[in-house]
C-alpha cells in the first residue's frame, strides 16, 4: 500500500538507530560492504509491474521477489537480474512500452541506475525513471530505497528544507531526501507494506509541490519550519512532523 510523505503526525521519541540506518541506507553502498549476499529484480515483460528483494540465500531471494511481482496479477514475471554482493536497477519508460525497459549493475546504487536509465533509453523511449534498486547489503529488515532521481529545477527548493528528515511512526520511521536539485526521495524502515517512492520537489514561502515519477502521486501543500531541525508539513493526507536527520547527505 503506497503512503506518501506529509501523512500522518506521529510524534515521539526519536529512533537513533533508524536515523543512522537512513543515512548509511542512501550513502553509496560498496560491493564489499556485506559478503554473500544477494540482491535480485523481478519484472513482468507485458505489464512492466516489477519488484525487488535482498537476502542471504540466492534461491530465497528470487522466490520473494517473484512472489511480490506476482502478486499484481502478471501472470509473466520473470527473473531479468540476480547478482552477489553487488546494486541492481531498474528502469521503465515513463509511457509504459510492453518488453521495453533497462536494467544494470554496480557497486553503488547511482551506478547501477545511470546503466538501467542508460539502457532504458536506448530505442526512443521517453521519461525512463528507475522503479528498484537493491544492493546486497541493504538492511535486510527493510525494502531497498532509491536514487535521487535526475531532472528538477535547480533553486527551485527552499534552501532550508535541504536534507534528510525522518517522521517517527509507530513501528520505526519513514525517511524523506530532499535535494537541491529539486528532486526527492521517501521510503520507509518500518513495518508494513509503504513503498519506496522518488520525483520532483519544490518548496518556497510555505507551500510546496510533489511529483512522483516513480508512481501516479501528486500532492501540494504548506510546510513550517518550527526550528533549522524541526518542519511540519501539510498535505492531502494530513500533517506530518519531521525531525531533521543530515542537512545533506549528497553534496
Amino acid at each position: 500500500m503506497r503512503r506518501p510523505i506529509a501523512a500522518v503526525d506521529w510524534t515521539g521519541a526519536g529512533i537513533w538507530a533508524g536515523v543512522l540506518l537512513a543515512v548509511a541506507a542512501l550513502s553509496a553502498r560498496p560491493a564489499g560492504a556485506q559478503q554473500n549476499h544477494w540482491a535480485v529484480i523481478a519484472v513482468s515483460p507485458s505489464t512492466l509491474y516489477s519488484s525487488q528483494s535482498h537476502g542471504e540465500f540466492q534461491a530465497d531471494v528470487e522466490r520473494g521477489a517473484l512472489q511480490a511481482c506476482q502478486v499484481g496479477g502478471a501472470k509473466d514475471c520473470k527473473i531479468v537480474y540476480s547478482v552477489m554482493n553487488d546494486c541492481l536497477a531498474l528502469a521503465i519508460p515513463g509511457a509504459l512500452i510492453p518488453n521495453h525497459y533497462g536494467y544494470g549493475s554496480g557497486q553503488t546504487r547511482e551506478e547501477a541506475a545511470a546503466q538501467a536509465l542508460a539502457e532504458c533509453a536506448k530505442g526512443g523511449a521517453i521519461g525512463c525513471n528507475v522503479r528498484d534498486a537493491p544492493c546486497s547489503s541493504d538492511d535486510l529488515r527493510w525494502g531497498s530505497p532509491l536514487p535521487l532521481p535526475p531532472g528538477g529545477k535547480p533553486g527551485s527548493v527552499d534552501p532550508a528544507l535541504v536534507g534528510l528528515w525522518k517522521l517517527n511512526v509507530n513501528s520505526g520511521i519513514w525517511v524523506w531526501q530532499i535535494s537541491v536539485n529539486g528532486t526527492y526521495t521517501f521510503h520507509s524502515e518500518a513495518t508494513g507494506n509503504t513503498s519506496s517512492n522518488a520525483g520532483t520537489f519544490t518548496a518556497s514561502n510555505g507551500h510546496y509541490t510533489l511529483h512522483a515519477v516513480t508512481e501516479q502521486w501528486d500532492d501540494l501543500g504548506t510546510y513550517t519550519l518550527q526550528s533549522s531541525g524541526v518542519m511540519v508539513a501539510s498535505g492531502k493526507l494530513g500533517t506530518g512532523t519531521w525531525y531533521r536527520i543530515a542537512s545533506d547527505p549528497n553534496p
